[in-house]
């Protein structure tokens, strides 16, 4: 079945995002909820996600002041689209709850394709080539023959300038895609500005702790740095890259005992060592927490319920294991 056809069909549908969404799920979200009432005026559509990074309500009060995206929903569905993940335990406990039938959930998702996705979803677009689900809801828009607002043009710019880091992690084709959206009416200056924001004091002090428990570990050429803190692990690795790490995990625990990893990388070491984080190394490490991991080759992370110490332990082993790998079996030092 067409994408088309399931959504003119479905009367009330689900739109989720993954847990702590962050811009490129939101705005991909608002986008979807879009196109649907293009396509289907009298139908209706809840947003839901376990909860919405700082950044993405700051992204919502900025662009979209009107917008809701709840935590859960008691309403029924007859169609759940799911949004940049297309694994199930990265919704969050209470979103999982809310699954349907696979024949009755839609996936739309940039990242490296799950191994269980025929669980979650019988219907899937998923493009690990694209660089943000934004960019994809784009393409989708223009195959659905669905004219974009300007508001909803500005969202989808704002989610891809996120998750491309205003296009540092990009290629012709996300440049392509931006430029058709500031044709198609998106404020490039409102998506940076909506963007910007001073870390507050806590996500400071969060960094500058990672930063001093830090431990390096030289794995030939290449600086890794494994930290720990209880929260903003993804704030700490971007700070300990900016520091001069090749890459940075760190790991968290909050105060309800979830384990959370991070792990962020420079392009030049995954573009010499071929190193995906997301699949060589956060999705065995979800194994080791007790729960499950994937991402990008430069941005990743983990969740589970245990063995934090242990998962960065074996981080550092994993990654001298693919680099010796990809040299030949040569040793590294640690």
């Amino acid at each position: 079945m067409s994408l088309e056809f399931l959504l003119r069909g479905a009367k009330n549908v689900l739109i989720l995002g993954h847990h702590n969404a962050d811009p490129d799920a939101v705005c991909a979200m608002l986008a979807m909820q879009y196109i649907y009432n293009a396509l289907n005026p009298k139908g209706a559509a809840t947003l839901v996600s376990d909860d919405v990074s700082k950044l993405s309500n700051q992204v919502l009060e900025s662009l979209t002041p009107g917008a809701t995206v709840s935590t859960s929903s008691d309403k029924t569905h007859d169609l759940v689209v799911i949004l940049d993940t297309n694994n199930r335990y990265q919704l969050g406990s209470s979103v999982e709850s809310l699954l349907l039938d696979p024949k009755r959930t839609i996936v739309i998702d940039h990242h490296g394709i799950n191994p269980d996705i025929a669980s979650l979803a019988e219907h899937t677009i998923i493009r690990s080539d694209t660089s943000s689900t934004c960019e994809i809801m784009f393409d989708l828009s223009k195959e659905l023959g669905v004219e974009l607002t300007p508001a909803v043009a500005t969202l989808l710019l704002t989610g891809m300038i996120f998750d491309t880091r205003r296009f540092f992690y990009s290629g012709a084709e996300a440049l392509s895609t931006a430029l058709e959206l500031i044709d198609a009416g998106a404020d490039y200056s409102q998506s940076v500005n909506s963007l910007i924001v001073k870390p507050e004091r806590s996500e400071r002090i969060a960094r500058l702790k990672a930063a001093g428990r830090c431990r390096i570990h030289l794995l030939g050429d290449w600086v890794i740095a494994i930290s720990k803190i209880n929260a903003f692990e993804a704030s700490s690795c971007r700070g300990l890259i900016e520091l001069g790490a090749d890459v940075a995990i760190v790991g968290g625990k909050t105060s309800k005992g979830e384990v959370r990893l991070s792990a962020r990388s420079t392009n030049k070491f995954s573009s010499m060592t071929g190193i995906d984080l997301g699949s060589d190394i956060m999705e065995p490490l979800g194994v080791v927490i007790g729960g499950h991991g994937g991402g990008h080759a430069n941005a990743a992370g983990a969740n589970g319920t245990m063995n934090r110490d242990a998962a960065l332990v074996r981080s550092v082993e994993l990654i001298r294991d693919e680099i010796s790998k990809r040299n030949g079996s040569k040793e590294c030092s640690s």
